[in-house]
């Protein structure tokens, strides 16, 4: 058999599950009215495609699931299984045994189909059965709605059971692919038409505009590639015309300020001197007026001395003896004092060259000692003024190391770019006292670059990579977050002594960069020391960066890090260091300037004392000789007094040797004032000279310093001019063509002609000429032609398939009109016989409406039956309607055999007589054809080879089982009586 069974479970009445074998052609159902036989057959219908819930007698598709009854509850799933016996190879399919199932849900509306239990489609389904004859519209399924539909239909309408009949069926499935295909085909053709005279409009611009943007793009790389050259090369002699300017400017401010040091310096020590000059001055003129008072004094004496010389000389020439020895003797006398006070003062000089000598000795101590002092704080205000120069540099150029070159790459060309904030050390600015800690605890993050998002970072990132200009790490603002120390951490802080604060407490920033300071700060704690540091870390399981005031560091983890580098330079102590140094260079230079005072006054001193020296030593050279004139002229003047043998004249040598001693006492006063005074003036003379030889050096210098001045001004001026017309190269370098200096010399050539410059006027105005320029254009008509040659290749295509569809359709109307006429005479020869066998005679034949258009005529059935002359079918009876209708269907089964057939309650408007020759009509086909009739006319009922009985014993609930014959007609007649 065929269909060799039907498992059902849940579908309509059919609530528990149940399997019908068939095992004999002819299978009969049988039932009262009512107790869902005819289930059965929309069961066979259902799995077979069926989608009209209108034909399957329900208002959605989850009715045909059991909805329950008396005493039972609905079900959630109702599921049929058709299996198939496919050894013959009637079904699409190689297998041998196919089973064919439907299963829905109580909740879903869509339905599940299985081959072999394999999930598939519903097209799957339809393709398996497809010209087999099976199908829910087909000549399997036959019932008595059917029967009257096809007896009353118009000629059109009964079209395609003849062309089921005639295997047309798949073909003119195809055809209405085909034809859907072709109307889809027809469609993208238009809309490929539409699109290509759209990109057609397009593309011919868009080739001018590529061409346009092309002339450019090859102007402007030969543009680029002379002017990047010609501002190279104009930023190079440029730096080297700097560079000479910057030694002569350096030269010239040495120069300056060394001569305005000295300036300073001689103004000072003619200030000294002329307070010097002015005590001069003073002492000079106290010491004249003494001086003239002890002159009066002496010539006072030595008139008084000449009188008595006079009286002893007369004396000797007219008085006696004794007369004589007295004058004698107060000779000898006076040339003794006069002997004695020479010796005197001989003796006082050399003592006083003794005491010059020594004072010579301890002046030369003080000023070595000066000189020490004097050149350490020279050294020392030289060492401020490089650490302040270096500082002022680092200031002016944070970024000069060769580690940081990348940062000095981005913010040279900080106008460049977009998002580049600043760097973190110029932006985060310690509290003063706390730069060592902050600098510290910022460490590498001092050069990192702030950007307002990860765009203006990977923007830049993208500049460095381009130029080679070095690395550097950008803090985006939008993906930093604060940090914090937590709660508890906290409180044990502010309870352990040497606790400052945190990091971001003792440093200030504009608000922008609130979330930087406290990103890199808000955890980093300061202490007072490192041994506070220690057991603070220690509290808090060193899970904290720890930073002294000294800059020292206990990492998290419990590592230490320590110690000071020489001369280091950070860009957050820079500053403040810079202005203690400014602050203490003042003093520094105050202190340098007193200790050359110093030494200039002990040098003054020196060369005093050197001078009174040699004063000294000349004076005892005049002194020696006339000691020893009044040497000799005592001893002479003694001897001739022993040899007179005198006695001496005690009152005229008293008077004489006390004027004697005044007037010598006088003299010596007077010549030592004499020298003093002489000495004094010598100094002072010298003094104001070396004034004036120092007033003029200033004058000269200041002329100096003026011309210097002048100078320094016409290069600074040069050097200004200069720096902005490398700054305007490096702005061009970097804004247009996207390049570092650095990367462009490397990479550039510099090797021009010396029209180049004409040349890039030339290609500036050749570039000027070409007016707007679309610089996507080249991409856009690249992107539009292709799209343009995609489209015109489709729409080819598109062309080829329906040329391809339409031959398709040709040949598939060629074939279905020879099929079908073949079919459709076939059938037309046998229906007399059908028809005669069914009436007894009569004539029957099919008419085509129109017979030019076989594929889409009506088909019209004349018959006469025996002593009737009815012109059209609709006239007759409802029995004989679907007699005459049987008849057709047994003649197209006789041309083209079904392999199963289902007939539901067909023959129930015929007469008994009628039902027999039905039912034994049936027989004939019983070896081509499986039959499922189901019925409840006992004439069928005989012919049936196995009867299955549908019961309802319980209300709403189908059952099934097997009678027997006899059975099955009492049931009949039962029903025929009820109804």
């Amino acid at each position: 058999m065929f269909l060799k069974r039907i498992e059902m479970h849940g579908f309509k009445s059919f609530a528990d599950k149940i399997v019908i074998d068939f095992d004999y052609p002819v299978t009969g159902i049988v039932g009262p009215n009512g107790c869902g036989k005819s289930n059965i057959s929309d069961a066979i219908r259902w799995v077979l495609g069926e989608q009209s819930v209108k034909s399957l007698r329900g208002d959605k598709m989850t009715d045909v699931i059991f909805a329950g009854a008396e005493g039972r509850k609905a079900l959630n799933m109702a599921e049929v299984t058709l299996v198939f016996d496919n050894k013959d190879h009637l079904l699409n399919s190689e297998l041998e045994e196919i089973e064919v199932t439907r299963r829905i849900y109580a909740t879903e509306q869509e339905a599940e189909y299985l081959i072999n239990h394999k999930n598939v489609r519903l097209r799957d389904i339809q393709d398996l059965i497809l010209d087999t004859g099976l199908g829910k519209d087909s000549l399997s399924m036959i019932t008595q709605g059917n029967i009257t539909q096809f007896a009353e239909a118009k000629p059109f309408d009964r079209r395609a059971i003849f062309e089921e009949a005639a295997g047309v069926s798949k073909y003119k499935k195809r055809k209405n692919e085909s034809l859907s295909k072709l109307q889809r085909t027809s469609e993208n053709l238009d809309r490929a038409k539409d699109i290509l005279d759209e990109l057609e409009r397009q593309v011919n611009p868009l080739k001018r505009q590529a061409h346009k943007a092309e002339l450019y793009r090859e102007k402007k790389a030969r543009l680029e590639q002379i002017e990047v050259s010609v501002l190279v090369n104009d930023i190079y002699k440029n730096n080297e015309e700097k560079d000479e300017i910057g030694k002569e400017l350096f030269t010239s401010e040495s120069n300056v300020s060394l001569q305005n040091t000295t300036i300073q310096i001689q103004e000072n020590v003619i200030i000294e001197n002329k307070n010097v000059l002015r005590q001069y001055d003073r002492e000079i003129n106290q010491l004249s007026d003494l001086y003239n008072s002890i002159v009066n004094d002496v010539v006072s004496l030595e008139k008084r001395k000449v009188e008595i010389d006079q009286k002893r000389k007369y004396a000797l020439e007219t008085g006696n003896d004794e007369e004589k020895l007295a004058s004698m003797s107060s000779l000898v006398s006076e040339a003794k004092l006069e002997y004695d006070d020479r010796s005197s003062r001989l003796k006082e000089s050399t003592a006083e060259l003794d005491i010059l000598n020594n004072n010579l000795s301890e002046i030369a101590l003080e000023i070595a000692d000066a000189s020490l002092k004097k050149e350490e704080q020279i050294n020392i205000v030289r060492v401020s003024e490089n650490r302040i120069e270096l500082l002022k540099n680092v200031l002016k150029d944070p970024f000069s190391s060769s580690a940081q070159s990348g940062v000095k790459a981005i913010m040279t060309n900080k106008s460049s770019f977009t998002g580049i904030m600043g760097v973190v050390g110029q932006e985060i600015h310690p509290l003063e006292g706390y730069e060592e800690a902050i600098s510290t605890a910022l460490a590498g993050a001092v050069f990192n670059i702030v950007t307002r998002n990860e765009e203006a970072a990977r923007s830049a990132i993208a500049f460095l990579k381009k130029n080679r200009s070095g690395r550097a790490t950008f803090l985006p603002i939008t993906a930093l977050r604060s940090r914090y120390i937590k709660r508890e951490d906290e409180i044990i802080c502010k309870n352990t002594p040497g606790f400052i604060g945190t990091a971001a407490e003792f440093a200030n920033n504009s608000i922008e960069f609130d979330i930087v300071r406290e990103s890199l700060l808000g955890n980093v704690i300061i202490t007072d020391n490192l041994e506070n540091a220690n057991n603070l870390a220690s509290l808090l399981h060193y899970g904290y960066r720890i930073v002294t005031l000294e800059g020292d560091v206990v990492n998290k983890g419990g590592s230490m890090t320590g110690g000071r580098i020489k001369n280091e330079v950070s860009l957050l102590t820079v500053q403040s260091e810079l202005n203690r140094l400014n602050r203490e260079i003042v003093s520094h230079r105050a202190n340098r300037d007193l200790l050359v005072n110093k030494y200039n006054a002990l040098a003054a001193q020196k060369n005093a004392l050197e001078s009174q020296i040699i004063e000294k030593r000349v004076a005892i050279a005049k002194i020696e000789p006339v000691v020893e004139a009044k040497k000799a002229k005592y001893e002479k003047l003694l001897a001739e007094l022993e040899s007179m043998n005198l006695n001496s004249t005690e009152q005229v040598n008293a008077q004489s040797d006390s004027i004697i001693t005044k007037l010598n006492e006088a003299q010596s006063k007077r010549d030592k004032l004499s020298l003093e005074i002489k000495l004094k003036r010598d100094e002072r003379n010298k003094l104001s000279l070396d004034n004036d030889r120092k007033e003029q050096q200033i004058r000269l210098l200041r002329r100096q310093v003026d011309a210097e001045n002048i100078r320094i001004r016409s290069l600074s001026e040069r050097k200004a001019v200069i720096e902005t017309r490398m700054e305007n190269s490096l702005n061009r370098l970097a804004g247009e063509y996207h390049m570092t200096y650095d990367y462009a010399l490397e990479n550039i050539d510099r090797n021009i002609d010396e029209n180049a410059n004409e040349e890039v006027i030339a290609l500036r105005n050749e570039i000027q000429a070409l007016g707007n320029i679309n610089m996507s254009a080249p991409e856009e008509y690249e992107e539009i032609n292709k799209r343009y040659e995609f489209i015109k290749k489709n729409y080819d295509d598109l062309i080829a398939s329906r040329d391809m569809i339409l031959k398709t359709i040709e040949e598939m109307d060629a074939v279905m009109k020879k099929q079908f006429k073949e079919t459709f005479d076939k059938i037309n020869h046998e229906l007399p016989y059908t028809f005669a066998s069914f009436f007894g005679g009569g004539k029957a034949k099919l008419v085509l409406e129109d017979e030019d258009d076989i594929l889409n005529s009506g088909i019209d059935i004349d018959v006469q039956p025996p002593g009737k002359n009815v012109k059209s079918i609709r006239l007759f009876s409802g029995g004989e309607k679907t007699l005459i209708a049987i008849c057709v269907l047994f003649t197209i089964l006789k041309i083209r055999p079904v392999p199963l057939i289902v007939f539901d309650e067909v023959e129930a408007p015929l007469d008994q007589a009628n039902v027999e020759r039905f039912a034994k009509y049936v027989k004939n086909f019983e070896n081509d054809s499986q039959f499922l009739i189901i019925t409840h006319r006992p004439g069928t009922m005989a012919q049936a080879d196995v009867l299955y009985g549908v019961t309802m014993q319980k209300r709403g609930v189908s059952e099934l089982l097997k009678v027997k014959l006899v059975d099955a007609i009492n049931m009949a007649e039962k029903e025929e009586e009820n109804s």
